[in-house]
Order: structure tokens, then sequence, then C-alpha cells
């Protein structure tokens, strides 16, 4: 009986315990950790698909990797959480040229990509950008400037970089600039544009290798039959 009863008063002297979780102390790192697992995080690249579909991760490696035909090789791995995927390159060429040749999907589906820095949580991660190259046309002779062309990507979305080709000659039919494009927002098809003093002139836009988009509301990653604006009554 003795040991019961203090069994008992233990338990409610624990009961009467609390952690504070989010108190002001914690551990400051004054430098970053040593790299144990041997891992170049600038070489990595972290991936998640623009739906909550199911992925067949076998049969998705196989098939980017195939497409991607990376020389020094790549290796992909599943993590713990829904749809979201380490993809580790062995050279920062093969990695550069499958940023910069994207987008990429697999049955349909928008693969988005990210460079692993190495301390983000994955739990916490949100890959919200498509990296994708936009068309620029009737943009007058007078406005071809690396200038201009910042400001219709940061417009756009984020400017990333220019065709070099861009500059060449006195005309192309249209320049092309390298954008991230946040695929919660609707996509942009016009812009305009004017010098001080000068009219507005409207210059138009037309993105390489779209994935499939919504004509209803302008976003990426579901068709306009799926849209959860058509529902809206309001709209």
């Amino acid at each position: 009986m003795a040991n019961a009863s203090m069994g008992k008063k233990v338990t409610q002297e624990y009961a009467k315990l609390t952690i504070d979780e989010e108190g002001e102390e914690g551990l400051i790192l004054e430098e970053p950790p040593a790299n144990h697992v041997g891992v170049d995080y600038s070489l990595c690249l972290v991936g998640s698909f623009l739906s909550d579909r199911k992925v067949n991760f076998s049969a998705m490696k196989d098939t980017l990797a195939s497409i991607w035909r990376p020389v020094k090789g790549v290796y992909m791995e599943e993590t713990s959480y829904p749809n979201l995927f380490i993809i580790k390159f062995f050279h920062k060429l093969d990695m550069q040229r499958v940023l910069d040749d994207g987008p990429w999907t697999f049955n349909q589906q928008v693969f988005l990509l990210k460079k692993l820095e190495g301390e983000e949580q994955l739990s916490e991660l949100k890959i919200s950008e498509l990296f994708i190259w936009l068309q620029i046309y009737d943009l007058p002779i007078g406005f071809h400037s690396e200038v201009i062309f910042k400001s219709i990507g940061n417009y756009v979305g984020k400017f990333l970089s220019s065709d070099p080709k861009n500059l060449n000659g006195i005309w192309r039919n249209y320049q092309r600039i390298k954008v991230a494009i946040d695929v919660n927002k609707p996509l942009k098809s016009k812009m305009r544009i004017k010098r001080a003093g000068g009219d507005w002139l409207w210059i138009n836009f037309k993105y390489e290798r779209l994935p499939s988009f919504c004509f209803f509301c302008g976003v990426i990653g579901h068709s306009e039959k799926f849209c959860e604006s058509l529902f809206d009554e309001k709209k």
C-alpha cells in the first residue's frame, strides 16, 4: 500500500510539470555545423509535384533520369513527406542544365525544383516557383536593354536571366528572358509600357513549354474543368 501511495504522489507531482517549448533560451551556433554526412548541398535540389496525387517514385525516377541524361549521374531519394524528393547531382553543369531546360513534368504533373540550401526544414519547405522562359513580343526597338528586360521579368515574376542573343542585330521577332513565376498566382499575358511623356504601348507574352494551366483563373497545375473558381457563384 505504501508503494502504491508513493507512486500516486509521484504521478501527481509530474502532472504539475510543464515544458516551455517556446521559451527564449535555445541553441545558437557560432559557426556552421560540420557536414559529417559528406553531402555537397550545392549539388542538391529538392523537388515537389504541383499535385496531391501519389507519384510512383520508381517510375518517376527512371523517367526523369532518362530525359535529363546527366553526364556525371544523378541520385534521387524519397523523403518522409508526400511527393517531396531529394535530387543529388555529381556535377554542377548537370544540375544547372536541368534547371535551365525546365519546366519538367511527369504524368502531366508539374515538377517544381528548388536548390537545397542545407538549413531548410523539409516539414516547412514550400516550393512555389516555376523556372520558365518567357518570350516578349511587340517590344519597341528603343526599349531593348537589359534594364528593361529585368523590369519586365520582375513584373511577371522574378527575373533570372536573359538570352544573350536578345541584343544581337537590329530586329528580332521576340526577346527571351528566364523568370521564376509563383504557381499560386495567375499568369500574366501582357503588360503596358511607355516612356515618360509618351503613349502607353502593350507588349505580349508567351511562355515556352508551359505546363497545363487553367484558362479560367490563369493558374498553373489544373485545367478549367477542375477549377475551384468555377464553382464560386460570385464569379
